[in-house]
């Protein structure tokens, strides 16, 4: 249904005070910023600025993580963990929501013997650890990487939500992406004497993750390559932003972390498919080494 026709049919079901007779349907994931790329209708939080998902994602024109929530009373989002293990954070425009967040490891405790997670949390057991938040007009939230959780609307919600990756969090998002390629490596373990192997690998792990080793590579470059060309220099030698500066530096080492745990994958160093991957990585961090020579 188009948006006018959600509306229709949210006003109706108010009507009919929430009947369960009617259909419950969750307006999700639409990506009004990046439709209304010119219309600045809200103003992301400081402490969540430093985005390079959406920084990336919007440059080329692609589906960015920026989205708009919008559902009645009783609706509600399963349980989950979000997309590349990424942070994210979401502000209630109106309406009221509960939360369930599981610290990383506490989500094993409710694995089936088949080792699948449970669609929805009815009942939590005594020996898990988690918290329990209750989100008002006007409150931001902040969910870090790798926590599990449910959320129900309590009343008839609003909400504008991001995932994002940066410079804190970026480790994490390659641990996700390796983890998540062995697990890729265990369901196809008979296929390992095919020529191909690794490159099936990959395109399942895109299939499955969301990205595969080359789009995380360029995704690394990307940002790293509009750091290096911001001026770093000027920036760190003017007293006027001196924070500026310190955010460049963050932002360099964190890369040249991750890129050398990248390049000493052993996909990475083994799989002639890789090669020029592996070339393309080395030369982004010998930028990066000598960029941080010359600032720090």
């Amino acid at each position: 249904m188009n948006f006018k026709e959600y509306l229709s049919y949210w006003e109706n079901y108010i009507e009919n005070e929430y009947s369960k007779e009617l259909p419950l349907y969750y307006l999700k994931d639409w990506h009004l910023q990046n439709e209304l790329k010119h219309d600045c209708f809200y103003e992301v939080p400081i402490y969540f600025s430093s985005d390079w998902l959406n920084e990336y994602l919007t440059h080329y024109n692609k589906d960015d993580y920026r989205f708009v929530y919008m559902g009645p009373k009783g609706s509600w989002t399963p349980f989950h963990q979000d997309v590349f293990s990424s942070y994210s954070w979401s502000t209630n425009i109106c309406g009221k929501k509960r939360w369930v967040l599981f610290p990383p490891k506490e989500e094993e405790k409710l694995l089936d013997d088949l080792g699948n997670l449970p669609y929805d949390i009815e009942e939590i057991p005594d020996n898990i650890d988690y918290f329990e938040v209750i989100q008002y007009p006007g409150d931001a939230l902040f969910v870090p990487s790798g926590w599990h959780h449910q959320v129900w609307n309590l009343d008839n919600t609003i909400s504008i939500n991001h995932n994002w990756v940066n410079g804190c969090n970026l480790r994490l998002v390659w641990q996700a992406l390796e983890l998540n390629l062995f697990n890729v490596k265990r369901e196809i373990s008979d296929c390992e004497d095919l020529e191909n192997y690794c490159e099936q690998c990959q395109l399942i792990l895109r299939s499955t993750f969301g990205m595969h080793f080359e789009d995380f590579f360029n995704f690394l470059r990307f940002i790293a390559l509009k750091r290096l060309n911001r001026e770093s220099d000027n920036y760190l030698q003017n007293k006027d932003t001196p924070h500026e500066g310190k955010y460049i530096i963050f932002d360099l080492e964190s890369l040249h972390e991750v890129l050398e745990l990248f390049i000493n994958h052993k996909d990475v160093n083994t799989s002639p498919e890789m090669t020029k991957l592996k070339e393309d990585a080395l030369h982004t961090c010998q930028l990066i080494s000598e960029k941080l020579s010359m600032i720090k």
